[in-house]
């Protein structure tokens, strides 16, 4: 066994990454209890509820009153300054690293363990064709894209990933299916691959599949896998078609995608993933809060980062009642307490879905 290297990218001088080490920071005082952004409008909005006589539910009055008030005013600017902070610092700290940033991924594209399987006739959907969380270029745009994402989900985990510590407890708790009988996972959306190697940790003798359809993340999943001397395979795939035979996987995982699709590639991709899952198989999904259990708050949180952080579908997901269109496709849903907090993140919940 090779010697196992840390996979982060690393910004090309230490000013780069001092500097967003400040973001980081920024990010969790914009979202702690630092600058109580969160209770500080949620209380406003409770207030003005109380003040009309009947609770602020549709989003326009919600809306207006957000941005009338001057901390809503200051709190939207900073979420948004936050991330264009990010971004600027990071894409010119990695394009000054191109041409060894792009050597390296040649160097890992052919090597093992584990197969990278890329389409050069690849079809980019339209529907793909977004900057999500505002990530220049989106994730396929830029042969880099998979660098850009790995160092730019490191600033929005605030450091509770750095080494793919939500990853490993969100894999963790995956129910394995009744029968004990776990040969071949797939990991839908997998972008660069941290829970595709967290799987194989787990279950070491099992056939783990990572797919997705960005080229530039499977490349930076494939060499992360590989300095990690960990045996998985990547798939260049839709998630709606993975191309896979039917009842092939003992256990099927997405995390936060279902928020990034719209509504008939959530339903196109909940089926798929029914027709790949043996009987008795599991699917677990972790993604947003559903809309029925928002506050007034989270309802205008959503409304701003569909239109102003690179999140279109987000409410689409939110409005569908999931565990419905898990339970039309074959799948009963084993747990998915309303409401209730998964892997220590407070906008996400989970779905254990058994394939009948």
């Amino acid at each position: 066994m090779s010697a196992v290297q840390d996979p982060m990218p690393q910004p090309a001088a230490r000013a780069d990454a001092a500097y967003l080490d400040f973001v980081e920071g920024f990010r969790a005082y914009l979202l702690g209890e630092g600058s109580q952004f969160e209770s500080r409008l949620e209380q406003e909005l409770l207030a003005e509820g109380q003040r009309r006589g009947a609770p602020l539910v549709d989003i326009e009055q919600i809306r207006a009153h957000v941005e009338a008030l001057p901390i809503g005013q200051l709190r939207n600017r900073l979420a948004r300054t936050q991330q264009e902070m990010k971004w600027q610092r990071l894409t010119g700290s990695f394009e000054a690293q191109r041409a060894a940033l792009s050597a390296e991924l040649a160097r890992y594209d052919g090597r093992g363990p584990g197969r990278l399987l890329l389409d050069p006739a690849f079809n980019y959907p339209p529907y793909l064709n977004v900057n999500f969380h505002l990530q220049p270029g989106g994730y396929f745009k830029d042969e880099l894209s998979g660098f850009l994402y790995h160092y730019g989900t490191k600033v929005f985990f605030r450091g509770d990933n750095d080494h793919d510590e939500l990853h490993a407890r969100l894999v963790a708790k995956a129910p394995a299916p009744a029968d004990g009988r776990v040969s071949r996972v797939l990991d839908l959306a997998c972008s660069i691959g941290q829970s595709t190697t967290a799987f194989k940790r787990r279950f070491p003798e099992a056939e783990i599949w990572g797919i997705d359809y960005s080229a530039p993340m499977l490349r930076a999943a494939h060499r992360r896998a590989v300095m990690l001397d960990t045996d998985v395979n990547f798939a260049q795939r839709l998630i709606e078609s993975t191309q896979f035979p039917a009842a092939h996987f003992d256990m099927s995982f997405a995390f936060i995608v279902f928020h990034e699709l719209p509504l008939r590639i959530i339903r196109e991709t909940v089926r798929e993933t029914a027709r790949v899952t043996r009987p008795g198989g599991v699917f677990t999904v972790f993604d947003f809060i559903g809309s029925e259990v928002h506050s007034p708050f989270q309802r205008y949180h959503r409304y701003f980062d569909a239109r102003h952080n690179g999140e279109p579908y987000s409410q689409d997901f939110c409005d569908c009642r999931f565990g419905d269109i898990l339970d039309e496709y074959g799948f009963d849903v084993a747990a998915a307490p309303v409401g209730q907090r998964a892997g220590g993140t407070g906008y996400m919940q989970h779905w254990f879905a058994i394939r009948r």
